[in-house]
């Protein structure tokens, strides 16, 4: 399972993504073999931090949130979201400028099949790359969930007008700019989250190059 937990604060963030960063090590070793931490990041315009996790099992996050996660004087909240069925994808090395964008939608329950499968469309419009899409269904006015690279807002808003508002059974799309991300595990184990086809020689884009070897 993969989750994200996102904590909310108050003090713009800095402080609980510092700490986050720091301990990041004595939160691996909470996990164990039976968990992994992704990367961090933060929305643009939030007080918080979103810590994604893949984990063998629900045990180890319940530790790892009321055990460790809670105890961080700059935590007022703490919010679960499970990735289900997630798909990630590779970046490939022409992203350097580009921006990354979460984006949740609201789909109609009958359609929500049909509108994951033609998210897996490969034909994106130039000037933007997938991240990884999921379903979610964290609330009921958001249902999925998917992040995208893009070169400009303009270039993911226009994407979305035309293509995915229209498919039949999005009642709604919704933007969020990511600030900042700071990922935990080296290239080589993203690979394996991106597919088997995901054999990019090399990386440039600044959230890759941030990965620990």
């Amino acid at each position: 399972m993969i989750v994200i937990i996102r904590m909310l604060t108050d003090d713009a963030g800095r402080n609980l993504w510092n700490e986050i960063t720091t301990r990041k090590d004595d939160l691996q070793k909470v996990l164990q073999n039976r968990g992994r931490l992704l990367y961090l990041s933060k929305r643009k315009g939030h007080n918080e931090a979103s810590l994604f996790v893949h984990a063998k099992d629900s045990t180890v996050i319940n530790e790892l949130i009321s055990n460790y996660l809670n105890k961080i004087e700059s935590v007022s909240a703490i919010w679960l979201i499970h990735l289900y069925k997630p798909r990630f994808f590779p970046l490939p090395a022409d992203t350097t400028n580009m921006k990354r964008f979460t984006i949740t939608a609201k789909v109609k329950p009958k359609y929500l099949s049909e509108v994951y499968g033609k998210l897996a469309d490969p034909n994106l419009p130039e000037g933007l790359k997938k991240v990884y899409y999921a379903f979610t269904f964290h609330l009921y006015d958001e249902t999925l969930q998917y992040s995208l690279l893009a070169d400009s807002e303009q270039t993911l808003q226009k994407y979305l007008t035309e293509k995915v508002n229209k498919i039949e059974g999005v009642l709604r799309t919704d933007i969020h700019p990511i600030e900042k991300t700071k990922p935990f595990i080296s290239y080589k184990e993203w690979q394996e989250y991106a597919g088997s086809d995901s054999t990019i020689p090399t990386w440039q884009h600044h959230m890759i190059s941030q990965f620990e070897e």
